[in-house]
């Protein structure tokens, strides 16, 4: 039942495709990825405005109708639907199809930190309530600030039938295979040499820049909630539509939702969605296919609104949107801004670089940023730096920098060379800043003990390096097609002006698609030799998610025995704060409570005891809330909690709060039962037929 869900969402998708291809004039291999963004956009306002489920279903609507529209014939005329088969169009059609079917046979879970903390939490929230997450009561003192554009993409597939893990997945992947359909472009089925290893290239990119071996990063890469992947893939992915939107024809507008969809993954990758408009607006201002003055007010138009599409995200949601949730959360008793504003860190790490003098907390932050400087480079071009399956960052950039070289050598037109010469190189001018923003998040945005390890920052550099990849392979595309051509000539009134299109020359198509090709078969070898099948999203094994499962089964026995009125104080004695973000994840809508203090941001799991009773180290000592029985009876009831969930007590929190409870804790030793119910005599046992 709920594969046929997902395949609804599929055919709702493809009819709107067969819209924006038939009536708009959109190649159909780039219909997938603005469709996608387009939904995105909508749902997006739709959530802000408060009318998110009221807006999903205009949006099927919409979609169903212009795509029943654009193929119902027309003055007598049948539309064109062979114009939907491409090289492109197939890709993405047949692997969005074949791993829903996957996809809902194996059923992968969640199970990272972050996706149980954020982004499958946030998926589950959304479509629980049909409400944004960040208007959610998840019991968390921190507003919930996060971009929803990856969420909004899950829920647009989770629409119809119930919540599942998967089709999170399957929507990432359906986002990744539109990139890599965009990345064809153009290309007809006779290209197929061309065609076959630049898909290939695509889809090994995920592991290969990624995971270098067997004892390290060993994640399923495709199988994640986290924004990284995706954000570094719609960075691509906007360029590569765009060259192949010009290339073919198709309307300009269409690249304008894929660079707000760039804007609306994560915060933190707000600056990729500006490189990837910087390159788009030079490529159409500055290279244009008459004179230079002939469609500049035009071209400055388009120019402009390429670097708009992604501010007006970045202002009405991480400015406007953000400021409302931070303020209220303040009101109500939690952290409210917890970082420092992005545009005073800018100003005063330049200040730094420049050998300015800073005061205050940046004063005190500076030996941080200039050791997280020193940090990065280090990796960057070290041996301790293997970020990717051919090492350290130097690596990587001439790895893209020699495919970008190979473009132009292969392209056929002085103009076509210098548009692809001026992506690469501005693109690499665009790395140095993403490092120099990664260095002031680390210096000054980060805390110490983060900054001092450099934590997740494979993550924060691969998203870079997959979106280089993407643009360089959207460039060695371009490159091995016909391209159009100014040709300047003279008849009996005078001179002419031709527009005709160029092929490469014999021996510059064999160098590409050779290239290619032996590209595309380095990368699945090398891809092969390091990650084991039973690692990869095509061979994992179902014990992989074994203690999910168990978890889950567990939730959902507890919750038997609430109501969603019922707010759960939750105790596991040496947790680290992954079991109560599961628990939160598993109970809702019923609410688990941050269980400590939430202004000073001491719950989540971990440890309740005395304070004479600490340990002297390990986890339950890292994350001990020194508690007395009186704290810690006032915070249950201060919290409104309703019923404690004792998913694991040790002798700790006996000896520190067993007077609290009517029993003493007799049944929860005994195994009668995990559940005590708040009463004003106590903490009362709910009697449970087994546990489990």
């Amino acid at each position: 039942m709920e594969l046929l869900c997902v395949l609804a969402a599929l055919a709702v998708l493809f009819l709107f495709c067969a819209f924006l291809t038939l009536r708009c004039g959109l190649h159909s291999a780039l219909a997938p990825l603005t469709a996608l963004a387009i939904a995105v956009a909508w749902l997006t306002a739709a959530g802000m405005a408060d009318v998110l489920f009221p807006g999903m279903v205009m949006l099927w609507i919409s979609f169903v109708g212009l795509g029943v529209w654009a193929l119902a014939p027309a003055g007598g005329r049948r539309p064109d639907v062979r114009r939907l088969l491409t090289p492109g169009s197939v890709l993405f059609w047949a692997m969005s199809a074949a791993f829903a079917v996957y996809f809902s046979v194996r059923q992968p879970m969640a199970t990272g930190y972050d996706e149980l903390s954020l982004w499958a939490t946030a998926v589950k929230v959304t479509k629980v309530d049909h409400r944004l997450y960040s208007t959610a009561t998840l019991g968390t003192p921190w507003p919930v600030t996060q971009n929803p554009g990856l969420p909004l993409l899950s829920c647009f597939f989770q629409f119809l039938g119930s919540y599942a893990d998967w089709k999170i997945y399957l929507a990432y992947d359906v986002l990744a295979f539109a990139v890599f359909a965009a990345v064809l472009g153009g290309l007809t089925f006779r290209q197929y040499r061309t065609a076959v290893p630049l898909a290939a290239a695509c889809w090994a990119a995920p592991w290969f820049l990624t995971t270098y071996n067997h004892t390290i990063y060993l994640n399923t890469t495709y199988m994640t909630a986290y924004g990284d992947l995706s954000a570094g893939l719609v960075l691509g992915g906007a360029v590569a539509l765009w060259l192949a939107v010009r290339r073919t024809g198709g309307p300009r507008w269409a690249v304008l939702p894929v660079l707000a969809l760039a804007a609306n993954i994560k915060a933190n990758t707000f600056v990729l969605s500006l490189v990837a408009a910087g390159l788009v607006a030079v490529d159409a201002w500055l290279f244009c296919d008459g004179p230079f003055q002939k469609g500049l007010g035009r071209r400055t138009g388009f120019a402009l609104c390429s670097f708009a599409a992604p501010l007006v995200i970045y202002y009405f949601w991480n400015i406007r949107y953000v400021s409302m949730l931070v303020a209220k959360s303040a009101s109500e008793g939690g952290t409210g801004e917890t970082s420092a504003p992005l545009s005073s860190v800018v100003v005063n790490g330049i200040k730094i670089l420049l050998g300015q003098p800073v005061e205050g907390f940046y004063a005190e932050r500076q030996p941080q940023f200039l050791q997280a400087m020193a940090d990065m480079g280090h990796q960057f071009w070290t041996s301790d730096g293997k970020l990717s399956m051919i090492g350290q960052g130097r690596n990587v950039v001439i790895f893209v920098l020699l495919i970008f070289v190979l473009a132009v050598v292969v392209a056929g037109t002085r103009q076509l060379k210098l548009r692809i010469g001026a992506v690469g190189v501005l693109s690499l001018v665009c790395f140095g800043g993403y490092n120099l923003m990664l260095a002031l998040s680390y210096g000054f945005i980060f805390k110490p003990a983060q900054a001092a390890g450099l934590v997740d920052y494979n993550r924060y550099i691969y998203t870079y390096y997959i979106g280089w990849f993407i643009m360089a392979m959207a460039c060695l595309s371009l490159a091995l097609q016909e391209q159009p051509a100014v040709r300047r000539g003279a008849v009996s009134d005078g001179p002419v002006v031709l527009l005709v299109r160029e092929a490469p020359r014999p021996w510059s198509a064999l160098l590409g698609q050779g290239g290619a090709l032996l590209l595309a078969a380095a990368m699945l070898l090398r891809a092969n030799s390091m990650v084991l099948p039973q690692l990869s999203v095509l061979g994992f094994s179902d014990s992989e998610f074994a203690d999910r499962r168990s978890a889950r089964q567990e939730a959902a026995w507890v919750c038997s025995y609430l109501t969603q009125q019922d707010r759960v104080f939750y105790v596991s004695q040496g947790d680290n704060g992954e079991g109560w973000f599961s628990a939160v994840f598993d109970f809702y809508p019923i609410l688990v409570d941050y269980s400590g203090v939430g202004a000073t941001q001491e719950g989540g799991g971990g440890t309740f005891g005395l304070t004479e009773l600490e340990p002297e180290e390990g986890v339950k000592q890292r994350y001990y809330h020194p508690y007395t029985a009186e704290r810690f009876d006032q915070t249950v009831r201060g919290n409104g909690c309703t019923v404690l969930f004792l998913q694991k007590i040790d002798d700790i929190f006996v000896q520190s709060y067993r007077e609290l409870f009517t029993d003493h804790l007799a049944c929860a030793l005994d195994g009668g039962t995990v559940l005590y119910r708040v009463t004003d005599a106590g903490y009362e046992p709910i009697p449970m037929e087994a546990v489990q």
